[in-house]
């Protein structure tokens, strides 16, 4: 039987898509897009999505959109080419820490560098919604729930970067035996 330990792997273990459709077709097809986007230069936050690939995953694209600028310190709606070279590079880094770091940002929005259950719950939302898992969305309570009672034990209400990143780095053999 899978403990909940798994349980709680196997959740976030979806989230691992962080830039499964971002970069599929390289920055040239990326640029080649923003030229067809652009207006004066720069290409407006809502068109961030269809300009780096990730069609029908809007909701998605803009909160990412959001963390990259924040991170950045870019307050305005639009981005100039180099701006979203940068963007883009991060977003296909392969490297698992960054990716993992572009998602928690992205969820942490005060950025204190600690992920409320509210905070976990909106990861796998989006996450699902970006990839068509529909059955995921609807189990968010029970996945947030699985993934705050392993890394928060304690019930402090809130996880932090390097324990969601240990349950993600753990192999599912790993996870069963914990259970």
């Amino acid at each position: 039987a899978m403990g909940t330990k798994s349980s709680a792997a196997v959740a976030l273990k979806g989230l691992q898509f962080v830039t499964a459709k971002v970069g599929n077709d390289g920055w040239a097809a990326v640029e080649k897009r923003f030229n067809q986007l652009q207006v004066d230069g720069v290409l407006l936050r809502s068109r961030f999505g269809k300009c780096i690939g990730m069609d029908g995953s809007d909701e998605f694209a803009v909160q990412m959109f959001d963390s990259l600028a924040r991170k950045r310190g870019i307050v305005k709606q639009v981005l100039t080419k180099d701006e979203l070279k940068d963007f883009y590079e991060q977003l296909t880094d392969q490297g698992f820490d960054n990716r993992l770091r572009t998602f928690f940002d992205m969820v942490d929005k005060n950025a204190d560098g600690r992920l409320t259950a509210e905070e976990v719950k909106e990861i796998i939302a989006l996450s699902a919604s970006a990839n068509k898992l529909s059955k995921i969305k609807e189990r968010a309570d029970e996945y947030t729930a699985l993934i705050m009672e392993e890394l928060d034990p304690t019930n402090l209400g809130y996880i932090e970067m390097e324990d969601l990143e240990a349950l993600l780095l753990q192999s599912p053999s790993e996870a069963a035996a914990r259970s």
